[in-house]
């Protein structure tokens, strides 16, 4: 399915694929923990076309089926607090965008819409964009918006200790390796290790496509995530038991983000 991807704001209820980031409000956090700031200007109406509206599954679990009907098709199943783009409703289903630009049907009273229009740049949307999960997609640097939107592609790969594959299931270091992997950035296997790579970034100065890395645990970098503008980072969580979008305003996270690096 396609998901949240976040950059700037025309105001509090529009996220785009290239986003400045608005105060985040609430949660405490040290000036070393602060809320992401960006100082580029919005992109204007006129730039940009409506996509859907977000929606975060609200149930455990849930299904994206084919038709309105839970006797069609299965196109996949998520958990709590996936991020959707909800492009359709119709009495109580709503229509969900998929990856390869299908739409898949979610039961309404499974998801929370939460006030936000998803927007792209219309000049993004004459370009090709990611490939799908787990394919190759153009290498050299990325567009900030086309990190974001192969990130999110990975909505719904379960959370394993260890793991590697979208297949099956991953953890946080792998799912960020997979992620820069497709467009030849070369990132070690660890958390701990992949906060060595990279240029430092302050965290008033986080742009969508920078990488966070968390001290949870330890004293060193043992969490790691993928920034997507707008306060909202995407990793693979133990907790979320899978690829899910999560916020700094989060004070467990603000005052565990320890370094960013930007490739």
């Amino acid at each position: 399915m396609l998901v949240l991807a976040c950059s700037a704001a025309y105001s509090a209820q529009t996220l785009t694929l290239n986003l400045e980031t608005p105060s985040l409000g609430g949660g405490s956090a040290s000036s070393s923990s602060s809320a992401p700031k960006t100082a580029s200007a919005p992109p204007s109406r006129d730039d940009t076309v409506k996509i859907a509206r977000v929606g975060l599954v609200t149930a455990s679990s849930a299904c994206i089926y084919q038709s309105k009907s839970a006797s069609s098709r299965l196109y996949a199943r998520v958990t709590a607090q996936t991020p959707l783009a909800i492009v359709r409703q119709e009495q109580e289903w709503f229509g969900v965008l998929m990856v390869n630009g299908a739409t898949g049907w979610i039961t309404a009273n499974s998801v929370k819409l939460i006030g936000y229009d998803l927007v792209a740049k219309k000049s993004d949307l004459n370009r090709a964009t990611a490939a799908s999960r787990g394919g190759s997609v153009s290498r050299g640097a990325p567009p900030d918006s086309e990190i974001i939107r192969t990130a999110m592609q990975y909505a719904g790969v379960p959370y394993v200790f260890g793991g590697t594959s979208p297949a099956t299931g991953m953890d946080c270091s792998a799912f960020v390796r997979s992620v820069f992997g497709q467009y030849g950035i070369s990132l070690p296997r660890t958390a701990r290790e992949q906060a060595q790579v990279g240029n430092d970034v302050p965290f008033d100065q986080l742009a969508p496509g920078d990488r966070l890395y968390f001290a949870c645990k330890n004293p060193y970098p043992d969490h790691c995530g993928i920034y997507a503008g707008s306060g909202y980072f995407i990793h693979c969580s133990a907790k979320k038991k899978g690829v899910a979008v999560d916020s700094l305003a989060n004070y467990f996270f603000a005052r565990s983000l320890v370094a960013a690096r930007r490739s």
